[in-house]
């Protein structure tokens, strides 16, 4: 209570007394709203005046918000819903439907995807990027399928790396803190001519394990990742440049597995520590020039190596190669865009114990084609945008995503936008060949033995999911100190990947025992709407003083079903999306070595079913609050202090059911930190 009422006066008085701070450190609306961002048409526009729910988060955010960890970072955006499930695990979507392997979620480094194509998910607990090496992260939220192909449905995350020219020299930059937090991060760059510019960064991470959810004893989920990553960039004649680089990283994170039976206790599982590692190399280049015809061409691609392991239960390792060229040509009142990708992602499995299966090694070609038309129906008022998607895989068939928006520019000040967009979900390898015991029953008294549950490829083959909806948007900038953003939604879903109940089988568990199995076999069964609304303010209180303001409500309502599995995992998805969620950030210079930043955030609860779809364990609602304190010794050397997570009692926010796992209490934790420039 102490450290609560403490942090709420440090906060009121960061609200209030912003007259000591220096003019030369005045924050600019103004330049913020002028934010380019391209990931809602490959193309730059300004923050402003794109028809899409955009949100940009710059490197001076993320230095200022005192995260280590990318998914923390992204709190701030309204509609994205991040939950830390242990010491490095997280799950984060867009708009609801999260998970510990979301899907509907494209994430980007530079225009690659880097979602693990195995299951179509994020490798969350992989640093992909260091955090001091990223520019900017733009976050489209809404169907980005037309432009960014199969698994941007809810949503794109853009990551933009810095250019080398922006990280000459050297630069340290450390942590350590409670709980076992430590980082280092280590860069040197350079220039060969007036033209040509290179960087070398290398970063480490690690955290120490977390306290269990059920007994406050200590569990298995110690963290250490490691990052190196090389770029080059020159600048040619004719306003092309070249690009190449390169990057590598490893992670290994453990956990504990309730899968191991129980002879003693049939009611219960034994927990089986298990040992995650993650490792991953890739190599690409960019090409991009500008034709005597005034065609703006870019070529991109890149080959990289990824492997994770689940220590003697599961491996996968894959080759995978990536393609992507894009044109543009403005004539008249219409600006053309089109492109042409392809990826090539040929895998290996091993897998024992829980997990089997089908093919243990698949090559799959996915191929795909867009168009998009941006044409000016009225200068500077009103605008058309037209445009399609056409993707065709061997794992899963053809998809076709269209896209309209009309957008609306009554004054310099002022934009209303519309989105019509149809987006499919292409279901993983994972889904398609893999079969893994989910769950257990235990004996009841209808039951009276226990049963454990097998999900896995049905009968017929899986097709796309398909996400098909409206958006309505207004930005506005009111005065030179005050922006303001809000959106609606709404979608529907088809033919979402389900289970419904199989045959029958048993497991042998030692001894001459065996278990029976309830087989829960894949369909495209679910079907559903998802609707809500986000807002966001930004607000220059005074010179020295921002305050940004982001809301988000997500409702999701899923079909009922006569299929009682999947009318069970319709109420799962209802009850674990976060209704409500808001976020309060203000960043205070209060002179010109001097910086304060509060973030107050919070989250309604939620509910996690637990296969069979019978257990339920509430993940209550919270509220808390970071504080971070920085000071400049001189321009080079950066001091700070955070504190994160001080205000409300310890908590968990999430729990993880596909695959199972042990829940973990999320802890207040101070950090100290530095960066020297040289």
């Amino acid at each position: 209570m102490k450290v609560s009422c403490a942090a709420t006066a440090i906060t009121l008085a960061v609200a209030w007394h912003p007259a000591h701070a220096a003019q030369d450190d005045d924050l600019n609306l103004e330049d913020l709203t002028k934010t380019e961002v391209s990931s809602v048409s490959r193309r730059n526009q300004s923050l402003s005046n794109v028809p899409a729910a955009a949100f940009v988060i710059t490197a001076e955010d993320i230095r200022r918000s005192g995260a280590l960890a990318l998914p923390d970072v992204l709190r701030m955006v309204p509609g994205i819903q991040v939950a830390q499930i242990d010491s490095g695990r997280y799950a984060v979507s867009a708009r609801g439907f999260n998970g510990r392997f979301a899907n509907k979620l494209q994430v980007l480094i530079d225009g690659r995807s880097v979602y693990h194509p195995f299951f179509s998910g994020t490798v969350w607990e992989y640093d992909p990027i260091p955090l001091e090496d990223i520019e900017r992260i733009e976050v489209i939220r809404g169907a980005g399928a037309a432009m960014w192909g199969v698994n941007a449905v809810n949503g794109v995350i853009n990551i933009i790396s810095r250019h080398s020219r922006t990280q000459a020299g050297g630069m340290v930059a450390g942590a350590i803190g409670s709980n076992g937090l430590g980082q280092l991060y280590t860069r040197v760059g350079g220039s060969l001519d007036a033209d040509t510019t290179w960087k070398l960064s290398a970063q480490g991470r690690h955290a120490e394990p977390s306290r269990q959810l059920a007994n406050d004893s200590y569990s298995e989920d110690d963290l250490s990742n490691g990052v190196v990553d090389f770029r080059f960039d020159r600048s040619l004649s004719g306003g092309s440049d070249f690009r190449v680089w390169a990057n590598a990283g490893s992670s290994s994170v453990g956990d504990l597995y309730p899968i191991a039976p129980n002879l003693a206790n049939l009611q219960t599982l034994t927990s089986v520590p298990i040992t995650q590692k993650v490792a991953s190399q890739t190599v690409g280049a960019r090409y991009r020039w500008l034709s005597e015809q005034g065609v703006e061409s870019s070529l991109q691609t890149s080959v990289g190596s990824t492997s994770i392991e689940l220590k003697n239960v599961f491996e996968v390792t894959n080759t995978q190669f990536d393609l992507d060229y894009q044109g543009r040509y403005s004539f008249g009142s219409h600006d053309l865009l089109w492109g042409a990708t392809h990826r090539l992602v040929s895998d290996e499995v091993w897998s024992r114990y829980v997990i089997s299966v089908a093919k243990p090694a698949f090559t799959q070609h996915t191929t795909g084609v867009f168009l998009h038309d941006n044409w000016t129906l009225v200068d500077d008022r009103l605008q058309l945008g037209l445009g399609a998607r056409w993707d065709q895989t061997n794992l899963g068939g053809n998809t076709f995503s269209p896209s309209a928006t009309l957008m609306w520019t009554p004054t310099r000040s002022d934009t209303l936008w519309a989105k019509y967009a149809k987006a499919p979900r292409m279901p993983s390898r994972g889904e398609q060949d893999v079969s893994i015991y989910v769950g257990y029953q235990p004996p009841t008294a209808s039951i009276p033995f226990p049963v454990v549950l097998n999900a896995q490829p049905g009968n017929q083959p899986l097709y796309k999911e398909t996400m098909e909806g409206f958006e309505l948007g207004y930005r506005s900038q009111l005065t030179q100190q005050l922006s303001f953003d809000a959106t609606v939604f709404q979608y529907r879903y088809s033919d979402i990947v389900t289970s419904s109940l199989g045959g029958n089988g048993a497991i042998a568990i030692g001894g001459g025992f065996f278990l029976p199995v309830q087989n829960l076999d894949r369909t495209n069964g679910g079907n559903g709407w998802l609707s809500g609304a986000e807002l966001s303010v930004d607000w220059l209180l005074a010179p020295t003083l921002r305050v940004q303001l982001s809301y988000a409500f997500t409702h999701v309502n899923m079909d009922d079903s006569a299929n009682p599995i999947a009318q069970g995992q319709g109420l799962k998805e209802e009850r674990s999306t976060a209704r409500h969620y808001g976020s309060l950030r203000s960043q205070w210079n209060i002179s010109s070595s001097q910086q304060f930043d509060a973030w107050i955030r919070g989250s309604s609860g939620i509910d996690r079913t637990l296969s069979p779809y019978t257990t339920t364990i509430r993940v209550p609602g919270y509220v808390t609050l970071d504080l971070r304190y920085a000071y400049k010794l001189n321009k080079d050397i950066e001091l700070a202090l955070t504190g994160r997570n001080l205000i409300g009692p310890r908590r968990t926010e999430y729990v993880t059911d596909y695959v199972p796992a042990t829940p973990v209490i999320i802890e207040p934790s101070l950090l100290l930190s530095a960066r020297w420039k040289f």
